[in-house]
């Protein structure tokens, strides 16, 4: 057994969104399969030569575990270095984070892994004001530039970040105009109950979002503490307003408990939309209710 090399069964960057199985790692969105490990590894009777042995390397296949070695976090699947906000995670900052983490529950299993992420994401940032707002700054020109006509290449560091976000801005006010329209109709026509509510439910999120990103321009410019710990706070609410709501919109999809909208192209269209941005929502306003958590 090589004593320097240590295997973990759970991966911080491994989420199970609704039967959608994603890696976070390197701050992505990857779509893997599970397979399962062998168990004298994960049993941690393992070298680096045994584990090399079951590394796949096809960018797809996850074993929800990670290892430890020469004083880094590795992919136990991919060989891939764990990395979260463009930072490496050291081996001392995961026993660090496991440490924190075991002032709850004893064992870590792959339920508790997006807990782990969370606290490497709030040390990665070192959980002050300054951090924050940075963080604060990246994700909304990423979440603007990842749902607009705007193209990564397009963007350079001369690009205004208020012009990039206010883009994002205007779509949302006219999602919120479509679903509010939308919702009338729909009330009218004396459509399922459920179907209302789902469009009654999407006009509400794009209002959080709006919301949550004009609070966010706003603080840019803020420099007294005690006032930006009380927009902290609020945009912390309604970061967890989006998260909840944006959860219970994805369960009424997924669960096919509304109908009635099939022959509406245009309502069709919006709502597989959305799904495609929902696990998005759910991962960045998941982190940021994480980091902000610890420090209201």
């Amino acid at each position: 057994m090589d004593k320097d090399v240590k295997v973990f069964n759970f991966c911080p960057c491994y989420k199970d969104f609704e039967g959608e199985l994603i890696c976070l790692n390197a701050d992505g969105l990857i779509d893997v399969e599970h397979a399962i490990f062998a168990a004298d590894i994960l049993n941690q009777n393992a070298s680096l030569e045994m584990i090399k042995q079951f590394e796949m390397g096809d960018g797809k296949t996850c074993y929800s575990s990670i290892y430890t070695h020469d004083g880094n976090c590795y992919c136990s699947s991919q060989g891939w270095k764990i990395r979260i906000h463009n930072e490496d995670i050291t081996a001392d900052m995961l026993m660090q984070s496991i440490k924190l983490y075991a002032l709850g529950p004893t064992e870590i299993t792959v339920d508790c892994a997006s807990c782990i992420y969370g606290i490497l994401l709030a040390l990665v940032l070192a959980q002050d004001q300054a951090s924050i707002k940075r963080y604060l700054d990246e994700f909304s020109l990423k979440v603007a530039i990842k749902f607009t006509e705007l193209e990564l290449e397009d963007i350079t560091d001369d690009t205004p970040y208020f012009e990039t976000v206010q883009i994002y801005l205007a779509e949302l006010l006219e999602d919120q105009y479509y679903w509010k329209n939308a919702h009338e109709k729909l009330v009218e026509r004396k459509e399922p109950e459920a179907l209302v509510k789902l469009v009654e439910k999407l006009e509400m999120l794009d209002r959080y979002q709006f919301l949550f990103y004009s609070q966010v321009l706003n603080i840019r410019s803020m420099h007294n503490s005690r006032i930006l710990m009380r927009m902290l706070s609020h945009i912390l609410r309604t970061s967890k307003n989006i998260l909840d709501l944006n959860g219970e919109i994805h369960t009424m999809i997924a669960t096919d408990s509304i109908g009635g909208y099939e022959e509406d192209e245009d309502l069709v269209s919006r709502i597989e939309d959305y799904m495609e941005k929902s696990r998005t929502l759910d991962h960045f306003f998941g982190n940021i209710a994480d980091i902000m958590k610890g420090n209201m």
